[in-house]
């Protein structure tokens, strides 16, 4: 009686006019809208990218690059101002140069083209396939999809070959692009991901899980988020995915779901940090972090809230315009007045927020801060070490170089968690105190640990970080300190194992080459009874002779390399005289006169 038949049930969902929420469109991150006359076509950690039209020349219009390091720092670049002969609508800045893409390519309305009438009383549409097909089969077709435009800023070659356009298929439309170090990117209608070399080389050609959302890159990676979905939640969540693709190669080196989006909410920004760490945003102010796993096992990760903007806002009409994150901040533009975009027709000033997660308040004791910091900071100091891994894997950096920074974060990231564990000793919780040592990722910092617990006399917290010290960095032996102490040991080891083992004394004869009678201790009054003169000497000679032996060791002095050394005059063996003859004393005189007589 409680059985469902689904047939009912879908004549039932059938029979509802219930429309579910559309599907959110393409979006080109930190860029004001496409209609409007002045644009900011990219703002990124490299610089902004506007597009104003040319007031010498109606029509026209013209791309200024200005970077955050500019001309008048040390190692900066100069403003970039060129003509736009395209009509781009979307463009990004990387590395090496701007990747810039148009709209379709208008058709020319030809009404002489037409001849026979195939096309009167047909929809415009039905019209233009029309004559896009006897323009095919005619050999008069010409790309009309959208050019992809590569603006290099420098080169080792000829200035005028710097830059490569291209032209898309027939009605295939760029709706994002991005570029990095070495590579180029853009998503069309079509679902395809096309990849180009700075040069001007095109790479692979990867299809897309769902229709394109918005795509990012920054260094070797890009990000292309896509709906994985023909349809959002009912409340209105839209159901995104990810891919992080190496750009150069085309290889996917992450891929899952965007699954850091608030209730109702939809994706309005995304970017790269300093590490190359996916970060996005949603319609509701929250900033989070994809936090991928330290280790080759697996390709996923756990989308992570690292800031709620909404606390900060001092009115409800406030919004955050994110830029980049970048040194632990967003930095963002502070609209007020609901304004949802900045004006690109003069500069806005920027501000930063500093990352703080979404903690929940510890209601026994205060450790919020301290708790909030230790958590963020292993997060990124995981997210770092994967990225320095690349760069090593890339030979950009040393690997003993890598080692030494990666060490001294670790000890800044350790000092920010015994912070908080003396919080806890402080506070006499040694059962959190010990879960927190879990973080620790040096020796030194289980010492210190040990030494603060030591003087709260909790001995009992010693012997369990004692424990996990062992656990976590296993103790050497005592003859193995050094390498020169290993290896001695090491030969010493071999020595021993190579020589053969003596369990009698017919064996120690052998190896002393001596006669088993020979070790016999002779009789009184004679030799042994089978001893001959051939033969060699007798064991207490052997004796002597080893005795003598370990005295004469015993009695080598120590030479002491700081004593003053002696100096004796150089004249002295030029000024030896010779010895007066000896006087003969009372004695010898009596005994002489004696022996005459």
């Amino acid at each position: 009686e409680n059985h469902i038949d689904p047939l009912e049930l879908g004549d039932v969902r059938a029979s509802t006019n219930y429309s579910f929420p559309p599907l959110q469109p393409a979006f080109a991150p930190s860029s004001t809208p496409i209609g409007d006359s002045r644009r900011i076509l990219c703002w990124n950690h490299m610089g902004v990218l506007t597009l104003r039209p040319d007031v010498e020349i109606d029509g026209n219009n013209l791309v200024d690059i200005s970077f955050h390091d500019n001309a008048g720092l040390v190692g900066g670049r100069r403003p970039i101002t060129f003509t736009d002969n395209v009509g781009f609508i979307l463009g990004t800045l990387g590395d090496e140069g701007g990747l810039f893409a148009s709209d379709l390519m208008e058709e020319e309305d030809d009404d002489d083209f037409d001849e026979d009438g195939l096309t009167a009383g047909l929809s415009e549409t039905t019209r233009k396939a029309v004559k896009r097909s006897q323009k095919k089969l005619n050999g008069n077709d010409s790309a009309k999809g959208s050019s992809v435009y590569f603006h290099r800023f420098d080169t080792f070659g000829k200035t005028s070959d710097k830059d490569w356009v291209y032209a898309l298929p027939d009605g295939e439309r760029v709706l994002g692009c991005a570029t990095g170090s070495g590579w180029c990117g853009v998503m069309t209608s079509r679902r395809l991901l096309r990849l180009f070399t700075v040069g001007g080389i095109q790479g692979p050609i990867i299809w897309l899980p769902g229709e394109p959302v918005t795509i990012v890159g920054r260094d070797r990676f890009m990000a292309v988020i896509y709906h994985r979905s023909m349809s959002p939640m009912q409340d209105g969540t839209q159901l995104l995915g990810y891919s992080i693709i190496d750009g150069v190669n085309g290889t996917t080196v992450a891929t899952g779901d965007v699954s850091a989006l608030s209730p109702g909410a939809s994706l309005t920004w995304a970017g790269f940090t300093e590490s190359c760490a996916l970060t996005v945003m949603d319609s509701d102010g929250m900033l989070s972090l994809l936090a991928r796993p330290n280790n080759e096992l697996s390709s996923f990760g756990n989308w992570v809230p690292f800031l709620d903007t909404v606390g900060l806002k001092k009115s409800i009409s406030d919004n955050f315009w994110p830029v980049e994150v970048n040194g632990g901040r967003l930095v963002c533009v502070l609209l007020r007045g609901g304004k949802e975009h900045p004006d690109a027709a003069r500069r806005p000033v920027t501000t930063t927020l500093k990352l703080r997660m979404p903690m929940a308040t510890c209601l026994s004791m205060k450790s919020g801060v301290e708790e909030e910091a230790s958590v963020r900071a292993n997060i990124a100091l995981d997210q770092r070490k994967i990225y320095d891994d690349v760069l090593v894997s890339e030979g950009k950096m040393d690997s003993e170089d890598i080692e030494e920074e990666y060490d001294m974060m670790c000890r800044q990231v350790d000092k920010i968690t015994l912070k908080l564990f003396n919080t806890f000793i402080t506070a006499r919780k040694v059962e959190r105190a010990l879960d927190l040592a879990n973080r620790f990722h040096t020796e030194k910092t289980f010492d210190i640990a040990i030494m603060a617990a030591d003087r709260m006399s909790l001995g009992r917290l010693c012997e369990k970080l004692e424990e996990m010290k062992n656990q976590k960095f296993p103790p050497l032996d005592e003859d193995f300190g050094d390498e020169g102490s290993y290896d001695s040991g090491m030969d010493e080891r071999r020595s021993v194992e190579d020589e053969p083992k003596i369990t009698s004394r017919q064996q120690l004869a052998e190896m002393q080459r001596i006669s088993p009678d020979a070790l016999h201790t002779p009789q009184k009054g004679g030799r042994s009874r089978h001893s001959t003169d051939e033969e060699s000497p007798p064991a207490e000679s052997l004796k002597r002779k080893f005795d003598d032996d370990e005295a004469n060791k015993s009695s080598k002095r120590r030479v002491n390399p700081f004593a003053k050394k002696r100096l004796e005059s150089p004249a002295k063996g030029i000024m030896k005289l010779p010895l007066s003859p000896a006087r003969p004393t009372l004695s010898k005189a009596k005994s002489r006169l004696n022996a005459r007589r």
